[in-house]
């Protein structure tokens, strides 16, 4: 397993996500709405999106399509997959030999080699930091926004009748809002390459979903504009590689620092033809 401390391989993914249908994202009572259930809010009262409730439904999607792909393994957070990343059976007896032997952290790296899934190794588990890092996302044009407040009333699931006197309202972003997008992926191999573009390539498809109310029609978003950098490190001469590292380190935006990918349907496609290729290789092993 390799050491995820190095710098020498990072991609930043930039662009839009652009809802195609309402966003929901449960902000609690701290921001002082009238409404039963408001949304997440800046301290200016703006909404944005959470990166972390991003990052959750970015990996939904991906552990939904890596389990298509023969060779890979996804725990998709649930216990009794052989995976020590999540709480379960598993976990518990490796946290209890690593407590009784007291392991290193380089200790710890080797023996997590072959004990979590593919997905934990990409989004990070309860021993593992995440590969992938997501920024929150903020309004494009944040004093354009104007929430809206939709009515509910709650159900009985027995009787499938709406329950007397519990009606309820909760605030939804309105669609054709638009959000600023940026995830850095440090250190990545072919398959944490691969995984995070077959999730990429469905929010550029517009399958994506973020938020909550989703069974109510609530979430669906489209990623758009969308740009890739890259800093590599690891090719080339010394000069080279040097040169490199000294323009990542003087630059101020991504232009600046890294190189941009003028193509970015092929790198798309390339990056999952590689996760296929290396997929069937741990199959046939």
């Amino acid at each position: 397993m390799n050491n995820y401390r190095n710098f020498s391989h990072r991609f930043l993914f930039k662009g839009r996500i652009e809802m195609v249908t309402g966003l929901h994202i449960g902000g609690g009572r701290a921001n002082l709405s009238t409404s039963d259930s408001p949304v997440v809010r800046t301290p200016e009262g703006h909404p944005f999106i959470p990166g972390s409730s991003f990052k959750g439904a970015f990996r939904s999607v991906v552990e939904k399509l890596s389990t298509a792909v023969t060779g890979l393994k996804s725990c998709g957070m649930a216990d009794n997959q052989g995976c020590v990343g999540v709480q379960g059976e598993a976990y518990q007896a490796f946290n209890r030999r690593r407590g009784k032997e007291r392991w290193s952290d380089s200790r710890l790296l080797q023996e997590l080699d072959g004990k979590l899934c593919d997905t934990c190794l990409l989004f990070g588990s309860l021993f593992l930091a995440s590969k992938i890092l997501f920024d929150d996302l903020y309004l494009i044009n944040p004093e354009d926004t104007i929430v809206q407040v939709r009515d509910g009333v709650a159900m009985d699931r027995d009787s499938e009748k709406a329950v007397d006197r519990l009606k309820y309202d909760y605030e939804v972003v309105p669609a054709t809002q638009v959000f600023d997008l940026s995830i850095l992926l440090e250190e990545p191999g072919p398959i944490d390459l691969g995984l995070t573009c077959i999730g990429l390539s469905e929010y550029l498809a517009g399958f994506g979903q973020v938020g909550g109310k989703r069974s109510r029609g609530l979430g669906r978003c489209q990623l758009t504009e969308f740009r890739v950098f890259e800093l590599d490190l690891e090719v080339g001469d010394a000069n080279e590689r040097g040169q490199r590292l000294k323009k990542y380190l003087l630059g101020r935006k991504p232009e600046e620092k890294m190189t941009e990918l003028t193509d970015t349907e092929s790198f798309i496609q390339g990056k999952i033809d590689d996760l296929l290729k290396e997929a069937s290789k741990k199959e046939g092993h």
